[in-house]
């Protein structure tokens, strides 16, 4: 890859972190307490914003995908989808902070599946990060309680493993990538509904002004961009490299807890963000230096 698009796809893929960040502070202000109905509203406004773009403007459908499932898009659309319903299992069945820790394998569970899968070459520097941005999520974690079922602990890497194809699949498909997360969660917002997982009656309640407008900016707005541009990152990283921004959100989200409510992290919570943030910072400026060393040479 060229100098200029893997600093485009680095700068894409930690803009997509960064929107990541923002979602636990939507979700508390969301004060939605079925995670079911999170994936339902979350995958209609998704895949709506998604609709809108697609039809009003046109210039963009060559960078967006379009919004139903082809056959070039169908496996990331499946394993995005796949990955909704786990991360909200996952939640559901066990503690927040060892769901975290476990989903922060997904650099490395990447790396390991494009060798298997693709014959791809592991990245040592990318392996360096994670590992370290881990140990940050480690720290992060250090004072939270890790009670939790197996079965939630199955969930949460069934996600890592889930988002590590995600981003796979996205990095293979030819045309536009960015509205591939939306249209994974549409698929499993409409299997949510088939299924009968939760009352749907009780859903307009929830739309109240007071918290439909937090519903709103998070389903049509912060998870789309999030996720859109870590899946767009795929055409210019290495999916194991977008998985690294993942962890940003592990880092900053209690920021903006704090920031909204008050909630001032701890000196570990402190520690272990500016570990992750280390990392994922030290890795865009070496691979950027790195990719621009062939460019300097043939000049």
């Amino acid at each position: 890859m060229t100098h200029s698009s893997t600093f485009r796809g680095s700068c894409i893929g930690i803009a997509g972190g960064l929107f990541l960040s923002i979602d636990p502070l939507l979700i508390r202000l969301m004060r939605i307490d079925d995670p079911w109905v999170i994936v339902i509203l979350r995958g209609l406004l998704m895949w709506s914003m998604f609709l809108l773009v697609h039809a009003l403007v046109p210039r963009w459908r060559p960078l967006i995908g379009t919004p139903w499932p082809t056959r070039r898009n169908l496996p990331a659309t499946v394993f995005f989808a796949i990955a909704s319903i786990t991360f909200i299992n996952a939640l559901a069945h066990g503690a927040v902070a060892t769901v975290l820790v476990i989903i922060s394998s997904t650099p490395f569970v990447s790396a390991l599946l494009a060798r298997l899968l693709f014959s791809e070459k592991v990245d040592r520097a990318m392996l360096a990060a994670a590992t370290i941005g881990l140990g940050g999520v480690a720290v992060v974690m250090a004072d939270a309680p890790y009670a939790g079922s197996m079965t939630a602990n199955y969930f949460a890497m069934a996600t890592a493993v889930a988002m590590a194809l995600a981003f796979l699949c996205s990095s293979r498909v030819e045309g536009g990538t960015v509205g591939l997360p939306s249209l994974g969660a549409v698929a499993a917002s409409l299997l949510v509904i088939c299924l009968q997982l939760t009352p749907l009656d009780a859903i307009p309640a929830l739309l109240a002004p007071t918290r439909g407008v937090w519903t709103l900016i998070e389903g049509a707005l912060v998870m789309p961009l999030a996720l859109g541009f870590l899946a767009l990152s795929t055409r210019y990283v290495a999916p194991s490299h977008t998985g690294l921004f993942l962890l940003l959100e592990t880092a900053l989200a209690p920021f903006w807890i704090w920031s909204m409510f008050g909630e001032r992290p701890g000196a570990q919570v402190m520690l272990g963000g500016a570990m992750i943030i280390g990392a994922v910072l030290c890795h865009f400026v070496y691979t950027n230096r790195r990719a621009a060393l062939p460019a300097a040479a043939a000049t």
